[in-house]
Order: structure tokens, then C-alpha cells, then sequence
């Protein structure tokens, strides 16, 4: 029997151009990048390189110029909500709606009875962490309880790749540094592959097994970055010189002006 993971995610020769004649900009240059089921990446670069562009696309939101993105081998040309969450720096709760009925409210679109709904919202409220709030509304949960019922909501239909786009990006430094540990046990417990879009670099570094760092005019991938790290991963990590030089490194490549990226 085959175990080797598959690619979840495959896209060729990406490319994105808004406009046309002499008011084109060209978003996102030739780029590819390939996922294995079950990996956490991140995509970091300088504001305007088109991260949250390749997002919108592997979501299926924005349409391509060229290229080709495959989800577990099927093209994806618009979006595949069975197939892929999302997760966006605002938590977009509705605001009438409770915890648990916010995570269901996707289940709700389709044909899952409601017995089946209810009770996978309340095992994905146990998974991150909120099993006693699922009667809460919005406005009586915190920043980080809001972050991690989004995040419950995107993995409801358990897809095949979550996508996060600054998910953290509002949240205070130690809420945010909280929601690190929240994110990491909530990956190893549910098997979901993440691409994670962040412009922190100790965030890229801490969460991922690869880091894709990204330069922009155009937006294009110049480097692939392992992420070494032992797994599983507490805050001490932090600290340590290997992270600090990993740090360093990526901020080596996104500090280049353009001109001497690619030379």
C-alpha cells in the first residue's frame, strides 16, 4: 500500500496581469509551487509582491492570466468551498449568528442534515480549543476566541488545504504569540495542509515546514526555505539561534532591491 503524501496543492507557471494596453501591471510572474498533504507553508514578502493575489487565486476568488492551479489533481476554476477554507485577517463572524452557529452556517449551504451539522461544528469547537463558548456571540468573545471560531468554520467541511491570509495580522503581540501555539496543536491534530500568508517573519519561520519568500514588480518566488526546526514546537524555539538565523536570512532576500534579486 502507497502512503507517500500527495501534492495537495500543484500550480504551474502562474501568472496574473490586471489592466491591459499601457495600464497593465503584471501582479505575479511564472510562478509554481507544489504542497504535500498535510505540510504547513508559509509565503512571506514585501508589501505588493502578490501574496494575498496567489491566495485569491489557489482559492479560486480571482481567475488566472496563465497557468495552471490543480487542488488533489483537479483544475481549479472558481471556488471549491468543499475542496478549500479560508481564513482572512478579519474573522468575518455574522454577528447574529453564535459560535457554533457560525462554524455551521457553511455546512447549512449544502445538504448536511442538522444533526450531522451540529454536532461537526461542536467537534471542531473542541479542536480549537472553545468547546464551553458555542453559545457566545461574537461581540462577548475575544479577538483570538473570533480567530480560532474562524478557523473552526474553515476546516468544518474538512477540506483538502486551508488557506490563511494575515490571520493574526490584528490581534496584540501576545494574543498573537498565543495564537501560534493554538495554531500549531490545532495542525498536528487535524492533519489539514495550511498555506499561510504573513508578513511577520518570525511567524513564517515558527509556524512552517517551508517558507516561499516572495519579491515583487512582478511577484515571483526566488526562494525556497526548509524550515529545520523539530517538531512539535513550544515558545522556547523563539529564542534559538537557528530561528533568529533563519529570520535573518529571509530578511537578507526581501531587504534586496530588485534589481540584484535575480543577478
Amino acid at each position: 500500500m502507497n502512503t507517500t503524501p500527495h501534492h495537495v496543492v500543484d500550480v504551474s507557471h502562474l501568472s496574473k496581469t490586471f489592466g491591459d494596453g499601457k495600464t497593465a501591471f503584471r501582479a505575479l510572474n511564472d510562478v509554481s509551487l507544489q504542497i504535500k498533504q498535510g505540510r504547513f507553508v508559509s509565503v512571506v514578502g514585501p508589501s505588493g509582491c502578490g501574496k494575498s493575489t496567489l491566495m485569491q487565486m489557489i482559492s479560486g476568488l480571482v481567475p488566472t492570466t496563465q497557468g495552471n492551479i490543480q487542488i488533489d489533481g483537479k483544475t481549479i476554476t472558481g471556488p471549491q468551498p468543499e475542496k478549500i477554507g479560508v481564513v482572512f485577517q478579519d474573522a468575518l463572524l455574522l454577528p447574529w449568528k453564535t459560535a457554533l452557529e457560525n462554524i455551521e452556517f457553511p455546512l447549512s449551504l449544502g445538504d448536511t442534515p442538522v444533526a450531522e451539522r451540529q454536532e461537526r461544528a461542536r467537534n471542531m469547537l473542541k479542536l480549537v480549543g472553545l468547546k464551553d463558548v458555542g453559545h457566545r456571540y461574537p461581540h462577548e468573545l475575544s479577538g483570538g476566541m473570533r480567530q480560532r471560531v474562524a478557523i473552526a468554520r474553515g476546516l468544518v467541511r474538512n477540506p483538502s488545504l486551508l488557506l490563511m491570509d494575515e490571520p493574526f495580522g490584528a490581534l496584540d503581540e501576545q494574543t498573537r504569540t498565543r495564537m501560534w501555539g493554538e495554531l500549531l496543536r490545532i495542525h498536528e491534530q487535524s492533519g489539514t495542509t495550511i498555506l499561510f500568508i504573513t508578513h511577520s517573519l518570525v511567524e513564517s519561520v515558527f509556524l512552517a515546514d517551508e517558507v516561499l519568500v516572495m519579491a515583487s514588480n512582478p511577484g515571483r518566488i526566488i526562494e525556497r526555505i526548509e524550515v529545520d526546526l523539530p517538531r512539535p514546537r513550544d515558545l522556547k524555539l523563539l529564542g534559538s539561534e537557528r530561528l533568529g538565523n533563519l529570520r535573518n536570512h529571509i530578511w537578507d532576500l526581501i531587504a534586496k532591491p530588485d534589481d540584484e534579486i535575480d543577478a
